[in-house]
């Protein structure tokens, strides 16, 4: 797995989605709390930008056709059968690093 900096907790508003490119892949960010979590940024339905979607109790909601996804297991609550990938992420000193790769 290799760490990738995506920005620090000072640049992330409470419940408020960014997009990260890392390599070619797009991923959603979001701070709830002190706890922060990276997922897919593209909606499994028709690929809306999860990152401009509501987040509620923990579940980000897609601005398009209100898909629902965990922040924390990327499952959705409302389909088990829908899902989008979620990444590691790790804080040091107010620093925000998502791990991707290989395993």
């Amino acid at each position: 797995m290799t760490e990738h900096r995506v920005g620090s907790m000072s640049e992330l508003a409470e419940n408020v989605g960014i997009a990260v490119d890392i390599g070619d892949k797009r991923i959603a960010i979001f701070r709830r709390g002190e706890d922060v979590f990276a997922i897919d940024e593209t909606c499994p339905h028709r690929g809306a930008p999860l990152h401009q979607g509501t987040v509620l109790d923990g579940i980000v909601i897609c601005p398009w056709h209100q898909w629902q996804f965990d922040l924390r297991t990327g499952c959705s609550p409302v389909n088990p059968l829908s899902r989008v990938e979620t990444y590691a992420v790790r804080i040091e000193d107010g620093v925000i690093f998502v791990e991707m790769g290989e395993r």
